[in-house]
């Protein structure tokens, strides 16, 4: 099977000749111009042999001109709604044409967004979100509906330039919100954006990222594949495969990854397969590995997916 129709056989429920693989790693390149940003994911898909494409999305999410910080409720009134070729995401947008362009008819690629909570937490905010979340929490409602707004357009963007779909980080998860502020802060925003895109992808992925996931209240997300740690927090796959009918991405230990040899690396490998069978299944890491991790092991998990599928699962 070619990298496409494998990936489209999975989402459509089909028996393939094997998983298909995804693996991914921050480049650290959110400095550099759309053209290299676009060749270093072209050299890690094409090094790897991968199936599916990840792209990191790393380019600033804009503070308003003239702050440094943005810690008050006065602060979040400052935020509005911009044209997203005119700020940082414009450069991701430039990368994503030069990747389509390069994987046309060879692959399939999806491109990362965090929803709007981690998108004010981790770009603007910062350690004020903990109060912001308690003493104002109607200002940042009001912050998240804007910055909500800019994501969706710039969601709509990519997938015009030919993302096949929306891999959309949400933190639901006890170690970053309650669940009472998770129904409050992200769940509302989260289905509006997944509402906006409906139809326009056809591989959106839902990535819960934590390990002690709200995962009940996130199962009826309008998506196509469900992105967890399995090895980190859980559930299994096979406990997953019995709470929802979604394409399931899992199977690898990105926390441990770069530590462990390749004999445990195809030992999960071979554990994950087994759980989740020949179909609506997409091997991947349960979140970015380090970095550093280097080429064989990287290599190792690949090939054990392959050798599973040559044994017929």
């Amino acid at each position: 099977m070619t990298k496409i129709e494998r990936l489209r056989a999975t989402l459509s429920g089909k028996p393939v000749d094997r998983p298909p693989f995804a693996l991914w790693y921050h480049f650290g390149n959110q400095h550099a111009s759309p053209e290299l940003t676009a060749q270093v994911h072209l050299n890690f898909f094409e090094y790897y042999d991968l199936d599916l494409l990840k792209v990191m999305n790393d380019y600033d999410y804009p503070m308003p001109d003239g702050m440094a910080v943005m810690a008050t409720s006065a602060d979040l009134k400052r935020l509005q709604l911009f044209e997203v070729t005119r700020t940082p995401l414009g450069q991701q947008l430039k990368a994503l044409e030069l990747i389509a362009k390069a994987l046309k008819g060879k692959s399939l690629f999806v491109d990362t967004v965090f929803n709007a909570w981690n998108t004010v937490r981790r770009n603007l905010v910062k350690e004020a979100m903990p109060a912001l979340m308690t003493e104002h929490p109607d200002a940042l409602v009001e912050a998240l509906k804007v910055v909500n707004q800019n994501l969706i357009q710039y969601a709509l963007a990519s997938l015009e330039r030919g993302s096949a779909g929306i891999f959309f980080s949400v933190p639901a998860s006890a170690e970053f919100v309650t669940q009472e502020q998770y129904e409050k802060f992200m769940r509302p925003f989260d289905l509006e954006f997944l509402k906006a895109i409906a139809g326009k992808g056809e591989c959106h992925i839902l990535h819960a990222h934590g390990e002690r996931l709200y995962l009940d209240r996130l199962l009826d997300y309008p998506v196509h594949v469900l992105s967890w740690a399995d090895l980190n927090g859980g559930p299994t796959i096979a406990e997953a495969r019995k709470r929802t009918s979604l394409t399931l991405m899992a199977g690898i230990d990105h926390v441990k990854f770069a530590y462990v040899s390749a004999r445990v690396l195809r030992d999960q490998v071979k554990a994950a397969i087994a759980q989740a069978g020949n179909t609506k299944f997409i091997l991947a890491c349960g979140c970015s590995v380090p970095t550093y991790s280097f080429p064989p092991l990287i290599k190792a998990a690949m090939d054990a997916c392959r050798e599973r599928g040559k044994s017929g699962f």
